[in-house]
């Protein structure tokens, strides 16, 4: 792809954001995981990542982790809530809490 010289924004180095589910599939190996994130932070981007997946070989290539579980909420039946649990990392300056409620769910099939 060609640079256009004409861009006044092209010298800077923007921060991206890019949410993925699933990212590792079956893939914990670090040889595999690298490139990847060397691949990422060459180009400044952040993963959030959302996967069943732990172990020392995906956690030591993140510089902050937070694990979300989903859990049952005792008081309303059939609710959920997200519990998160900082693992890793400087610790947050703020943390903001929200309240979704999801109505209809499609399911997709593929």
């Amino acid at each position: 792809m060609r640079r256009d010289d004409t861009d006044i924004f092209a010298d800077k180095n923007e921060g991206k954001v890019l949410i993925m589910d699933n990212l590792f599939a079956q893939t914990n190996a670090s040889h595999l995981l690298i490139p990847l994130m060397d691949m990422a932070k060459k180009s400044n981007t952040q993963f959030i990542c959302l996967t069943g997946l732990g172990g020392e070989s995906i956690y030591n290539r993140f510089d902050n982790i937070y694990v979300l579980n989903l859990i049952a909420a005792s008081l309303r039946g059939g609710t959920q809530y997200l519990k998160a649990e900082h693992k890793r990392g400087k610790e947050p300056d703020e943390l903001v809490t929200a309240r979704i409620e999801v109505g209809d769910q499609m399911e997709l099939l593929f």
